[in-house]
């Protein structure tokens, strides 16, 4: 299995701040790590 370069995340730059869905790089798990695909979620704010 390939892994995509990016991915849409929910990103908050501030205490207050709205929240933007942005581009960003798919992070490499580490050693003992495991990366999992989300394919839903729902956030309350």
């Amino acid at each position: 299995m390939t892994l995509p370069q990016t991915m849409k995340a929910a990103v908050v730059h501030a205490y207050g701040a709205p929240l933007r869905i942005e581009e960003v790089k798919v992070p490499l798990p580490g050693p003992g790590q495991v990366l999992v695909k989300i394919e839903a979620s729902g956030v309350c704010h």
